[in-house]
């Protein structure tokens, strides 16, 4: 496994923290580079399991250079995983807010 990932050019999990937002791009836009070139059925797999817009994903495929495309990629996964990160922390958010009421509602 170890090999495949490096094979592909992915940061490895240690690394997530630690990378800048410029380098994870560049590292990103390397990795979906690579899977376009050399294994479009793996980047697919990742695409769906990031729950990207597949109409988003169809149409960052149309670009006409691989370039192009790993780019536009990389943004759809970035700003899906934002928006993931937005909605757990809303929701956390509001389930702070209705134990408290909770709370309240139990010591009046």
């Amino acid at each position: 496994m170890s090999t495949e990932v490096f094979k592909y050019n992915e940061p490895l999990k240690s690394d997530y923290e630690s990378l800048s937002r410029n380098e994870l791009e560049i590292r990103l836009h390397s990795f979906i580079s690579n899977l376009l070139i050399n294994d479009f059925e793996k980047l697919c797999n990742l695409i769906y399991r990031h729950d990207v817009d597949e109409i988003k994903f169809n149409n960052a495929l149309q670009l006409p250079d691989i370039n192009d495309q790993a780019w536009k990629i990389k943004h759809l996964v970035l700003d899906r995983e934002m928006e993931k990160v937005k909605m757990r922390k809303a929701y956390k958010e509001f389930k702070d807010k209705q134990k408290d009421s909770t709370n309240d509602k139990l010591n009046s």
